[in-house]
C-alpha cells in the first residue's frame, strides 16, 4: 500500500521522518511531493528470530505487490517521471525520534530515472535498516534490534544549492546555524564538502557571523545514469555565498516557526531550485541543548566594583538567597513551592572572572512565580539597570482553568502585599530601632578577645536576628520597583516620552534622602576644622599617626570624628566588598575623604530648598495634569509621593545594610586574625581569599592547609584583574567580535550641565581619591562615593544604571553625570582634560592647556 496526501495515516507505522513530512505539508510549507510505503508493507518479509543478514536479504529481495507498483507508477507519472527523477529514503519506525536520529545510517538513493531503479532502491533502502552500522547504533542506544522499516519516495528537486538549518545551534543556543553548499546536500551531510556557514541571532534573525568556504566542487546528477557525481563549480561562484540575504531571512522565519510548532529545536534540510526554497526534512535535534545563562552586572557592579574576593562572593550569594526566600514568604508562597525553587534561590549571583554578576535566568524564574510576569519583568529590568531586555525567558500562558484555580491565592497574596505596603510608615522605624539595638550590642563586645567558636556564635546571631529578618527592606524595595513601573507608565500616558529623565528632575534635590547625610556631616566637620588653621594644616598632611595627633591637638574634633566613624564608618567606596578597608577599619580613610573638603574654603551651610530642576519638573507636571480628569491627577500625584517616600526609605535602609556588612566584616577580620596567630594564614587579610564555608570549617578546626589555597587564589584573581570583562556575559559564550577602532566618547546623560576640567580616573577603591574640583571618570560607583561626589565638577561612569543608588545621589547633589561610556577607563588617564555634556551624553577630550569654563550653578554646593 502507498500513502500520500496531506493527512498522516492514523493506523500505519510510517516513522518519524515521514510523519515530519506530513506535518510540513499540513503546515503549508514548500515541500516536494512524496509517498510512503509504511512498515506494514514489509512486515511479511521479516522472519521472527532470523539474524540480521537473513533479514537484510529478505528485505532486499522483497517484491512489491502489483497493486502497490501500479499506485506508485501513477504517482510518478503525475510528478513528471522519468523526466523528473525521484529519491528513495528510509523512514524506519524509530528513526528521527527525539532521542535517536539514525542520521545517515540508512541508505538513500538519488536521481532515480527508471522504474526498475525505483523498485530496486525501495528494497535496498528497507534492507539498510538491518545494516551493521544501524544495528551497532541500536545497541549503543539500547534500542530494540528488530527494526521496522518504512520507505519514502519523493520527487527530486533540481538543486541549485542545498543545506541544513539547526534552528538552535547546540554550541551556542542563542544562534541559529545554517550551512549550505552548491548543488545537492549529499556533500554537506556526508562531510565531503566544506560548506558556507551562516549564524543568525535567534531573536532577531540578524547575521552574527559568517564563514564562506572556497567551493570548488559540488554534487550534481550523474550524466546518463543514477546517483550523483562530483562536478566543478564555476569559478565565479566558488567564493560567492550559496545563500543571499532574502533566502537566509526565509530560512530563519521557517525554522523559528517549526521550532515553535514542533515543540523543540529542529534539524531542517532544504534545497534551493531556481531561487525557490524547498524543505525536504525536519526532525528534532537530538544533541542536548545547553541552557543559555545570562550574567549581567549593570546594577550590582555599583556595590561590588571590579574583582572581588571569594569570601565576599560567597557571603553575597548567601545574603541574596536569604533575602529572596523572605521575599517569597512575604508574598505568601507556600513553603513547599519555596523549597522547590531552592536551586534558583541559591544561584541568583554568579562569579565571572572574579566579578559578581546577576544570574538573570534565575531572577526571571523567581518572577515567574508571580502574576503579570511581563509587567514585573519590565519593571525589574528597569530597576536592575539592564541596558538590553532579555527575551529568551518568556511567561507561559495559563489556561482558563489554571487561572481560575490560582485566582484565590493570587488575591490573598496581593492583599497581604498591599497591607504590608500600607504598614511601611510603622515598620521602617521599628526595623531601624531593632537594628540600632543590635548594632550597639555588637560593637560593645571585645571582638579581638573572643574565641573562635564565640565568633561563630556571634555570626549565627547576626544571621538569625538581622539577616533573616530583612522583610521590611524587601517590602519597600518591592514597592519601589512596582511604583516606579506604574509611575513610568502613567507619565507616558500623560505624554512624557522619557519618563526616567523626567523623574530624574522631579526627584532631584531631595534633602531627606539618607545617603546625603554623611556628606552633610563631612561638610560640617570641614567648616569646624577650617576655623582652626593649625588643625587644618595637620589634617592636610598624611602622617601615619594622624588620628592620634588629632586627638592630642583637638580632642573635641577627635571626638566628633569618632562619632562620625561610629555612625558612618562602613559607608566607604566599595563598602559591600568585605575586603575593603573602611573608615571603621582604618581612620586614615576618613581623613582622605575630609581633605577634599579642605582644599578650598567650605561653602556655608544653606537652608533646604528644592532645586531649580525639581521646580521646573513640578511646573511641567502641573501643566500636563491640568488637561486630565481629577481622578487621573490625584492618582498620579499619589503614586509620585509614594515613590519619593519609598526611595527615601530605601536609601535609609541601605545604610543599615551597609552597617550589617560592616559587622560581618569585623567578625571575619577577627577570625582571620586568630587564624594568622595560629600560623594558618600569613596575614589576617588573607581570610578574604576563603569562602564562607571554608572559613567556618577552618575556625572549627578543619585540618585543611590554607596557605597554598590562599596563594593559588591570589594568583588567580590577580590575573582576573588584568582582564576586561563586559557588563553582560553569556554562557555558552558568543564568539568574540572582531575588534574595531574606538569611536567617539558618548554615553547616557543622567543630569544636565556642561562642565570641563581635569579628570581623575578611578577603577579601584585603592586609587587616588583626590577628586576636589575634578571630573571623576569611574569604572563603577556605589553609595560609598557620597563623600567624594560633592567636590567633583562632574562624574562619568563606564557602566551604570540611571536608577542606581549612586546616580540617584548625583542627581540630588546636582552634579552633571554621564553613564555607560564603553571603555572609558581604558581610554583615559588621570590628568587629561575633558568637557562633558550631561544632557546629550557627549564627551570631548581637550588640550591640557585649555582654560576651564566657570563653574555652573549645577556644580556648586547650593543644592545643600
Amino acid at each position: 500500500m502507498i500513502l500520500h496526501g496531506s493527512t498522516p495515516p492514523a493506523h500505519h507505522t510510517i516513522g518519524h521522518k515521514a510523519r515530519g513530512l506530513f506535518r510540513l505539508q499540513a503546515a503549508g510549507l514548500p515541500l516536494p511531493e512524496f509517498l510512503v510505503l509504511p512498515a506494514e508493507t514489509f512486515d511479511a518479509a521479516l522472519l521472527p528470530g532470523a539474524d540480521a543478514a537473513r533479514q537484510r536479504e529478505q528485505l532486499r529481495q522483497f517484491p512489491l505487490s502489483t497493486a502497490d507498483q501500479e499506485a506508485i507508477r501513477r504517482q510518478l507519472v503525475a510528478w513528471g517521471f522519468p523526466g523528473r527523477p525521484v529519491v528513495v529514503r528510509s523512514s524506519v519506525a524509530d528513526e528521527d525520534g527525539a532521542g535517536a536520529s539514525f542520521a545517515g545510517l540508512m541508505d538513500s538513493f538519488l536521481n532515480l530515472t527508471t522504474e526498475a531503479a525505483v523498485w530496486d532502491a525501495i528494497g535496498r533502502c528497507a534492507a539498510s535498516a538491518y545494516s551493521e552500522r544501524a544495528l551497532a547504533y541500536r545497541r549503543q542506544k539500547q534500542l530494540p534490534l528488530a527494526a521496522r522499516p518504512a520507505v519514502l519516495v519523493q520527487r527530486q528537486v533540481a538543486a541549485e544549492a542545498s543545506g541544513v538549518v539547526f534552528s538552535t545551534f547546540p554550541e551556542y543556543p542563542q544562534e541559529m546555524a545554517i550551512h549550505a553548499v552548491w548543488g545537492f546536500g549529499e556533500g554537506l551531510v556526508s562531510g565531503q564538502l566544506e560548506p558556507d556557514e551562516f549564524y543568525l541571532d535567534k531573536q532577531t534573525g540578524a547575521t552574527c557571523h559568517t564563514k564562506l568556504a572556497v567551493k570548488e566542487t559540488q554534487f550534481q546528477p550523474a550524466p546518463g545514469g543514477e546517483g550523483l557525481h562530483l562536478a566543478a563549480v564555476p569559478a565565479a561562484r566558488q567564493q560567492a555565498a550559496c545563500l543571499p540575504e532574502n533566502q537566509l531571512a526565509e530560512l530563519f522565519a521557517v525554522a523559528r516557526r517549526l521550532e515553535k510548532e514542533f515543540g523543540g529545536p529542529q534539524d531542517v534540510e532544504f534545497v534551493v531550485e531556481a531561487g525557490r526554497l524547498w524543505l525536504v526534512q525536519a526532525r528534532p535535534i537530538t544533541q542536548p541543548i545547553p541552557e543559555v545563562i545570562l550574567y549581567d552586572n549593570s546594577n550590582i557592579q555599583e556595590s561590588y566594583c571590579g574583582v572581588t574576593t571569594p569570601l565576599t562572593f560567597s557571603f553575597a550569594q548567601r545574603a541574596y538567597a536569604t533575602v529572596y526566600r523572605q521575599t517569597m514568604w512575604v508574598l505568601g508562597l507556600p513553603a513547599a513551592r519555596v523549597a522547590a525553587h531552592e536551586t534558583t534561590v541559591t544561584n541568583l549571583l554568579g562569579l565571572v572572572r572574579g566579578r559578581i554578576y546577576y544570574n538573570i535566568n534565575n531572577w526571571y524564574r523567581g518572577l515567574q512565580l508571580l502574576p503579570s510576569f511581563r509587567q514585573n519583568k519590565a519593571d525589574m529590568e528597569r530597576m536592575m539597570g539592564l541596558e538590553e531586555p532579555v527575551d529568551f525567558v518568556m511567561s507561559r500562558r495559563k489556561s482558563v482553568f489554571e487561572a481560575l484555580r490560582l485566582l484565590p491565592g493570587l488575591a490573598l497574596n496581593l492583599q497581604r502585599l498591599l497591607r504590608a505596603f500600607g504598614q511601611l510608615d510603622a515598620r521602617v522605624p521599628a526595623f531601624q530601632a531593632h537594628f540600632a539595638t543590635e548594632y550597639r550590642r555588637f560593637y560593645a563586645q571585645p571582638l579581638a578577645s573572643l574565641g573562635g567558636m564565640e565568633l561563630v556564635q556571634e555570626k549565627t546571631r547576626l544571621d538569625e536576628v538581622l539577616l533573616q529578618r530583612w522583610t521590611t527592606p524587601i517590602i519597600n524595595d518591592f514597592l519601589v520597583m512596582t511604583t516606579n513601573g506604574r509611575v513610568g507608565r502613567g507619565l507616558q500616558r500623560l505624554g512624557i516620552a522619557q519618563p526616567e529623565e523626567f523623574l530624574s528632575r522631579y526627584l532631584s534635590g531631595d534633602q531627606q534622602v539618607a545617603s546625603t547625610q554623611p556628606t552633610r556631616h563631612l561638610q560640617a566637620l570641614a567648616r569646624q576644622a577650617w576655623a582652626h588653621p593649625q588643625l587644618r594644616e595637620l589634617l592636610l598632611t598624611s602622617t601615619p599617626d594622624l588620628h592620634a595627633q588629632v586627638a592630642c591637638l583637638a580632642p573635641g574634633f577627635h571626638e566628633a570624628v569618632q562619632e562620625f566613624i561610629g555612625q558612618y564608618g562602613d559607608r566607604t567606596v566599595g563598602e559591600l566588598k568585605l575586603e575593603t578597608t573602611t573608615m571603621r577599619v582604618e581612620p586614615a580613610v576618613f581623613y582622605q575623604y575630609l581633605r577634599n573638603f579642605l582644599l578650598a574654603p567650605p561653602t556655608p551651610e544653606t537652608p533646604d530648598t528644592s532645586s531649580p530642576l525639581q521646580q521646573q519638573a513640578r511646573q511641567e507636571l502641573a501643566q500636563r495634569l491640568s488637561r486630565r480628569n481629577p481622578w487621573f491627577r490625584w492618582r498620579l500625584r499619589q503614586q509620585l509621593e509614594r515613590l519619593q517616600q519609598a526611595i527615601r526609605y530605601r536609601e535609609a535602609l541601605r545604610l543599615e545594610r551597609t552597617r550589617l556588612f560592616g559587622m560581618y566584616r569585623a567578625l571575619y577580620r577577627a577570625m582571620g586574625m586568630q587564624l594568622a596567630q595560629q600560623g594558618r594564614l600569613t596575614a589576617a587579610e588573607d581570610v578574604f581569599w576563603l569562602t564562607g564555608t571554608e572559613l567556618l570549617a577552618a575556625v572549627a578546626g578543619s585540618p585543611t592547609d590554607l596557605l597554598p589555597l590562599v596563594a593559588q587564589r591570589h594568583c588567580e584573581f590577580r590575573e582576573y584583574a588584568r582582564q576586561d570583562v563586559p557588563s553582560r556575559v553569556t554562557v555558552p559564550a558568543r564568539p568574540a567580535p572582531v575588534p574595531v577602532p574606538a569611536g567617539a566618547l558618548v554615553g547616557t546623560g543622567c543630569y544636565p550641565g556642561v562642565v570641563e576640567g581635569e579628570i581623575v580616573v578611578i577603577t579601584d577603591p585603592g586609587d587616588d581619591l583626590a577628586v576636589s574640583g575634578k571630573i571623576v571618570c569611574a569604572l563603577r560607583t556605589d553609595p560609598g562615593w557620597a563623600a567624594l561626589f560633592p567636590m567633583c565638577r562632574g562624574v562619568i561612569i563606564e557602566k551604570g544604571s540611571s536608577l542606581s543608588h549612586s546616580v540617584i545621589l548625583l542627581r540630588e547633589l546636582g552634579i552633571p553625570t554621564i553613564i555607560n561610556v564603553p571603555h572609558l577607563t581604558q581610554r583615559l588617564r588621570s590628568g587629561q582634560r575633558l568637557r562633558l555634556n550631561g544632557t546629550t551624553g557627549e564627551i570631548e577630550e581637550l588640550p591640557t592647556d585649555s582654560v576651564a569654563l566657570p563653574a555652573t550653578a549645577a556644580e556648586t554646593l547650593a543644592a545643600f
